[in-house]
């Protein structure tokens, strides 16, 4: 049983804010829902958001927007969503609150004295961390993060709960098995690439040439194969669109990750979330994102699963490594039984809820 028994029904406020946390909330939603509980999960304007909550079915009341990437737009967008979030929240009478770092979560939780419960498996993204984890109740995080990772944001060790898992492993767990590596293979090698998070605050200060040199350098040195690029937002697609729209296919509405990366011979991600998706789905991933390694990045290095490029050139030399049958053989093998190792992520947020009973 995943609530205690006996244990009251309860109104829970789930924040739901990009796509990663879609199809991370969506299997604990449907089972708080279907153990009788009420939901109410809210989010804000943003293009793939609506795409992949119609998708896998999760409804949301969307409220407000985000703001793009100036800090001033930002502040006042989110100033303007929480007067608007308020009213709706105080009526819904939440007994706790869930996000993964979302301020206005956890800003309206606390004056409303409401428990805020951070599920989060980012203490890189430093912004949303401050503005978010100091006011919230508890963290829940994937074990590989060590609990001093959350000391800066004023959470001690007995504030955090650590699930076994990765987190995409709550919605891969629910995928049925994927084909073979090899098997089918086409000749012209598919390479995926998945975009940053341009507008994230961690990301202020970054080369902003980096994505582009990433892309540049791929369509320079495979020319011929089949070239994909996942965008995040309208001014990135356009943008991309208008550079590489020779060189790579760019999909302009949001497609289903999981499935995109089993289509593909190699994934190249700018970001954190679709890069643990490749390695685990068994399909070699490369990770170009800036910055130090993230402690999922080194885990999955660890394990030889992950790729990890710090130059064009070197995002190059990891996808013709990542082609050669000697680095191939045995990935999926490991992968599939890192990923039957893991624990459902979905099911620890319902079991810690459910203390909060």
């Amino acid at each position: 049983m995943r609530w205690p028994a006996g244990g009251a029904c309860m109104r829970l406020w789930f924040d739901v804010l990009t796509p990663k946390q879609v199809l991370f909330f969506k299997p604990a939603i449907d089972l708080l829902t279907a153990d009788g509980h009420e939901v109410l999960a809210t989010s804000r304007g943003y293009r793939e958001v609506e795409q992949v909550a119609a998708r896998v079915g999760l409804g949301l009341q969307s409220v407000g927007s985000r703001g793009g990437k100036d800090a001033l737009g930002q502040l006042e967008r989110s100033l303007e969503r929480m007067g608007a979030l308020l009213p709706k929240i105080a009526a819904f009478s939440p007994d706790a609150s869930v996000s993964v770092a979302s301020a206005d979560c956890a800003r309206i939780s606390f004056g409303l004295r409401v428990r805020h419960v951070a599920v989060n498996d980012s203490p890189h993204s430093l912004v949303a961390g401050r503005l978010s984890l100091p006011l919230s109740h508890h963290v829940l995080s994937p074990w590989i993060i060590p609990y001093s990772a959350w000391s800066p944001f004023g959470i001690t060790r007995e504030q955090v709960t650590r699930y076994r898992a990765l987190d995409p492993a709550a919605w891969l767990k629910r995928r049925p098995r994927r084909r073979a590596t090899g098997e089918g293979r086409a000749e012209r090698a598919t390479i995926l690439v998945r975009l940053e998070e341009s507008y994230a605050p961690y990301m202020a200060g970054s080369d902003e040439s980096w994505s582009e040199r990433v892309l540049a350098g791929l369509a320079r040195d495979f020319q011929g194969e089949n070239l994909v690029a996942l965008c995040r937002y309208d001014d990135q697609l356009s943008r991309i669109k208008e550079r590489f729209g020779k060189s790579f296919a760019v999909p302009e509405t949001a497609v289903d990750g999981a499935e995109a990366i089993e289509r593909s011979d190699v994934f190249v991600g700018l970001g954190g979330t679709m890069t643990a998706e490749a390695a685990l789905l068994g399909v070699p991933a490369v990770s170009a994102f800036q910055g130090a390694e993230l402690y999922t990045e080194k885990f999955l290095v660890s394990r030889r699963l992950l790729l990890k490029a710090r130059s064009a050139r070197e995002v190059t030399r990891c996808v013709k490594r990542s082609l050669g049958e000697a680095y191939r053989k045995g990935y999926e093998r490991r992968a599939r039984a890192l990923l039957d190792w893991m624990d459902d992520p979905a099911e620890s947020v319902v079991r810690y809820l459910g203390s909060l009973a």
